[in-house]
């Protein structure tokens, strides 16, 4: 399954994205209720980003892990729109701080398809799928992680109020003897706009870390806000909740549709 998976992403969605560096394409307007992961927390929404759309994204991502080391993290990331309703994108994490700093350095590949527009009653559904090359600091095999994503509108008006439910299975292919080998992370999150240009965003998570034994809970508060017809910008804070989850997270995002 796992390298299925790999061709497909490391394949024609590779492909694609590095050519629509140099396709003359007119780009779409940024759309600040398409929610990104890490712009600026970790929900996503179900709609991928519209039809030849190409965006430039990064994020800066402070930690204070239980343990009161620090972690700065920076990804960088392409997005584009190779189709109808699906959307590829590469990325490449720098990690820097005293904590662990392994995968930094390492390429992802994602894609992700949305299979089920929204309805009267049922929610948009979307796929995602991603490959985390092992190119990076003290990596190894191709680790893997499957989300299942649901958006729905609570209710219909201009404040574009919606729910959304993220389950992601991540698979560890190189795991040490202290590391998991499959673990899970189910999220829900709620965004509404409260301004023209103003989404507020928030959500609660729980997964299990990548160290055997550990769990880790946080709730996440977040604005995006739409600068120019084509650049937006985040900034979310996070809490850890419980013993094992880190102290809290600081997070910046950028979004820049060409």
């Amino acid at each position: 399954m796992f390298v299925i998976l790999k061709r497909i992403l490391t394949g024609p969605i590779l492909t694609a994205l590095l050519l629509a560096c140099f396709l003359p394409q007119n780009s779409g307007a940024a759309d600040h209720t398409n929610l990104e992961e890490g712009i600026p927390l970790q929900v996503v929404d179900a709609y991928a980003t519209p039809y030849l759309n190409r965006e430039i994204q990064a994020s800066w991502k402070y930690e204070r892990t239980r343990e009161s080391e620090e972690k700065l993290v920076l990804e960088p990331r392409l997005e584009y729109g190779f189709a109808r309703n699906w959307q590829g994108s590469i990325s490449v994490p720098v990690i820097a701080g005293n904590a662990d700093q392994t995968g930094s350095g390492n390429v992802g590949i994602e894609t992700l398809y949305n299979f089920n527009a929204e309805t009267l009653f049922l929610p948009a559904l979307a796929l995602s799928g991603r490959a985390d090359l092992p190119t990076g600091r003290e990596s190894a095999g191709v680790d893997t992680t499957l989300t299942f994503i649901a958006t729905k509108m609570i209710i219909p008006s201009s404040r574009f109020n919606r729910t959304h439910f993220n389950l992601s299975w991540m698979h560890n292919r190189g795991a040490n003897d202290d590391e998991r080998v499959d673990r899970y992370r189910a999220l829900v999150g709620f965004d509404i706009r409260v301004g023209r240009d103003t989404v507020l965003v928030t959500d609660l998570f729980r997964e299990l870390t990548i160290k055997k034994g550990e769990r880790s809970t946080m709730f996440e508060l977040g604005f995006r806000t739409q600068l120019t017809p084509f650049t937006l910008i985040g900034f979310g804070a996070s809490a850890g909740l419980g013993d094992q989850s880190p102290r809290f997270r600081i997070t910046l995002g950028f979004q820049h549709s060409f």
